[in-house]
């Protein structure tokens, strides 16, 4: 959808890449259709663009491609890249003249902040995920050395996968870590506001940059709380029982294996449930191989990539839904309860005082036996009663969103 000229405000959104359908893309494309629905004058900027982020055509907005992106991996060329996408991007931004700019997470904050040097422009972001996720080792920087200890204890997850020592590295790569942290900092420091989906967040937040950010909840469109379905998944895959699905991208954070081997505990109790586990990733054939050395393949089913309409199908047949991931907030474990499904989710995922006494949510300890206790304890639970989770919807969060860009 080309912007129309004739709206008077104007945003800006920017993502370095815009190549994965995740949660930080979905966010940015929801965003996107919601200020052009309040005949804003919405530009989508990226230096990578692939069609497949748009969720299978759910989404039509038009994503401007500026900037030329190749894979060097000199650090000269690195450099000169770096500074090319800065200017090009200083450029378009003068160009548009926009009221507010809006990055996706702290790598766009970089180059954000040299695009708008020495300009009246300011730009905000978000801040979906805690930077322990960060395959780089910026968290092990001289930087944070004074909070890293007291962030890594206060979440399981970051236990579980994060050692308390950074791994070994030659001095140029220790160099240019230490570069970078310092280079964040300061960018995400100079954003005007930061949004962050947990109160967990918004502590880390302030923990790394000394910044508040504003905690702002969004999972699902309104349209899934009055959505019929026109598939049955156990249909499709001729199932005649109870089904436990997983939706996700399969990779480590998710913790998929974890939900495989808790499957296995509770497998030979319940003859009538299967485990139904929708996605791709790099994990997929080692979760599969899994399942083979357990003895439960004949009780797993590994069914792909899903688009989103037959996920909302998906979600309206099983009878739970179960969500390990080391998150603190996770798309994936709100959209179920838009449908008043049972979802059974791990300990890190924060639950808000909206969510306290909602009777679909389950929570578990990230281990097998902890978590397969919670699936049995969701599948022998029936909840009749309706919770209003209207609060998340993409509508609402958008226009706080905007609310708080306006201010």
């Amino acid at each position: 959808m080309m912007p129309n000229r004739e709206k008077e405000k104007k945003i800006l959104l920017f993502n370095l890449s815009l190549r994965l359908i995740g949660g930080a893309e979905k966010v940015l494309l929801e965003e996107a259709k919601y200020f052009e629905s309040q005949r804003i004058q919405t530009y989508v900027l990226t230096f990578t663009f692939n069609n497949d982020v748009l969720f299978h055509n759910v989404y039509d907005s038009y994503i401007e491609q500026i900037g030329i992106t190749k894979d060097n991996k000199n650090v000269v060329a690195r450099a000169v890249e770096f500074l090319r996408k800065s200017y090009a991007l200083r450029r378009r931004i003068r160009q548009i003249q926009p009221d507010a700019i809006l990055g996706s997470n702290i790598w766009d904050c970089i180059i954000l902040y040299f695009a708008t040097l020495f300009t009246p422009f300011t730009y905000s972001t978000h801040v979906h995920g805690t930077i322990f996720w960060l395959p780089y080792d910026l968290k092990y920087a001289r930087i944070h050395r004074g909070v890293f200890a007291e962030i890594r204890t206060s979440v399981k997850g970051h236990q579980e996968f994060i050692p308390i020592d950074a791994p070994k590295s030659n001095l140029l790569r220790k160099t240019q870590n230490e570069f970078l942290a310092v280079l964040v900092w300061i960018a995400v420091r100079k954003a005007k506001k930061i949004f962050v989906l947990s109160n967990q967040m918004k502590w880390e937040v302030y923990k790394l940059y000394a910044k508040q950010a504003v905690v702002l909840r969004g999972a699902f469109s309104e349209k899934m709380l009055t959505y019929t379905p026109h598939h049955n998944l156990k249909q499709d895959l001729e199932i005649d029982g109870r089904v436990i699905l997983n939706v996700n991208r399969l990779e480590f954070r998710k913790r998929v294996d974890l939900l495989i081997n808790s499957f296995k505990l509770i497998c030979s109790k319940y003859e009538d449930v299967w485990l139904v586990i929708a996605g791709l990733g790099w994990d997929g054939e080692k979760l599969k191989k899994l399942a083979h050395e357990l003895g439960i393949e004949n009780r797993v089913k590994f069914i792909g990539a899903v688009d989103e309409h037959y996920k909302w199908d998906c979600i309206a047949s099983c009878d739970v839904f179960a969500h390990p991931m080391w998150a603190d907030f996770a798309i994936a474990a709100f959209e179920p309860l838009a449908l008043q499904k049972k979802v059974v989710w791990s300990s890190d995922v924060e639950v808000d005082d909206k969510l306290a006494k909602n009777r679909h949510i389950f929570r578990a300890d990230s281990n097998p036996i902890d978590f397969a206790k919670a699936l049995e304890q969701a599948l022998n639970t029936t909840v009749d009663e309706i919770n209003d989770v209207s609060e998340y919807t993409w509508e609402t969060y958008c226009g706080r969103v905007l609310d708080e860009l306006c201010r």
